[in-house]
């Protein structure tokens, strides 16, 4: 019989989440990334390690307490719900036979123990563990496209990028688009207006905003593991984007551009440079991501550059079905809404527009909103 470890971790435990799950591996399963992501959204960053022998499977997420629903009553406020970063989910490193199947019951006594609700994973398509959770629970969120960057770029450029995407990255070069990786404060803020200016004329919703001091976090304590990329054009920056990175993989994480200068095709511009900075530093892949809905314009833009696709999925776990159920209801009472939101999850997260409460309709569906993550 094996013998199971298990610890959990928070951001003060600095040198052993580091040796668990360094950045270089998962950059946001990365402490530096737990720490800033806590200190924005004030949801405690952890990190369970479960360890046999040779084998450790590294599980970072975010606490979110009940408490703070509007709905919330005395049995539900002391009670959190969980979910993880963008690119994560269980990450194994290291092999023990065996191993495998034991952790989901691990962590659903975890949970249990902690008075976790609920749990929601944005599931790594490649390093994510499926084989370690609930496979029922496992749901397809969309496709996401990726450029393999072990091709040599003279590849890339003939069989990965479109004859439109070869168009653009030269229309930028002719005129004299310049793309530079920030090295200021004051490129950090033009990044910012950049990426505000961005937000606001595509409406986007109220978490998608960002302060400055976020993005300097970033700027400052993660030197080696996020490249702000801005593009300059008759003397103002006119597109900027931001990447994290680990050892393997570079993400496109947000950003933005001017659409007055988009015929100079910045953008374009960002992206090549980004590829050519990421084969010359070692990456195997560039993940560009999805679009807000399937084949808007933002997704046959990424598309333009690769025809390479991956499955995103997410893991949606009920822990304690009778405070889950109870949590449903309260939502229905306090919002007026007797249909609960479909595809969102966990469905008492979401706060319907005044237009349909009161109505036998899924405001998931009205509000457009198509993603699933909470």
């Amino acid at each position: 019989m094996l013998m199971v470890t298990e610890k959990l971790l928070t951001i003060d435990d600095e040198t052993d989440w580091r040796a668990a799950l360094p950045a270089d591996v998962s950059v946001f399963g990365s402490v530096e990334y737990a720490r800033i992501s806590q200190e924005h959204s004030g949801q405690a960053a952890q990190l369970l390690v479960i360890q046999s022998g040779g084998s450790l499977i590294a599980y970072p997420f975010f606490m979110r307490s009940i408490a703070s629903l509007p709905f919330a009553s005395k049995t539900t406020d002391a009670f959190w719900d969980i979910s993880t970063p963008e690119y994560t989910g269980p990450i194994r490193l290291g092999w023990e036979p065996f191993f495998t199947p034991r952790f989901a019951d691990v962590f659903t006594r975890h949970c249990q123990a902690q008075r976790v609700v609920a749990e929601f994973a944005h599931l790594h398509p490649w390093n994510a563990q499926a084989e370690f959770l609930e496979s029922s629970c496992i749901e397809f969120n969309r496709e996401i496209v990726y450029v393999d960057l072990t091709l040599p770029e003279e590849r890339l450029w003939r069989d990965s990028f479109t004859y439109a995407c070869r168009k653009n990255i030269n229309r930028a070069r002719r005129e004299n688009v310049r793309v530079f990786a920030a090295e200021t404060a004051g490129d950090i803020r033009e990044f910012h207006r950049i990426y505000t200016q961005t937000m606001e004329r595509s409406r986007a919703l109220d978490k998608y905003y960002f302060p400055l001091n976020y993005f300097m976090a970033l700027f400052e304590q993660m030197p080696d593991h996020a490249r702000f990329v801005l593009a300059e054009y008759d003397d103002q920056i006119v597109a900027a984007t931001l990447y994290l990175h680990d050892a393997m993989n570079v993400y496109s994480y947000l950003g933005g551009a001017d659409h007055a200068f988009q015929h100079v095709r910045p953008t374009n511009a960002v992206v090549y440079d980004t590829i050519v900075w990421a084969q010359s530093h070692g990456k195997h892949r560039l993940v560009l991501g999805g679009g807000y809905k399937p084949d808007d314009g933002i997704a046959r833009f990424k598309a333009s550059f690769s025809p390479l696709r991956a499955r995103f999925n997410v893991y949606k776990r009920i822990h304690l079905p009778d405070k889950y159920s109870a949590l449903c209801t309260g939502w229905s009472a306090y919002y007026g809404c007797k249909v609960i939101p479909s595809g969102y999850f966990p469905p008492y997260r979401i706060v319907p527009p005044a237009s349909v409460r009161n109505l036998d309709q899924d405001p998931h569906v009205l509000t457009g909103h198509h993603s699933s993550r909470s």
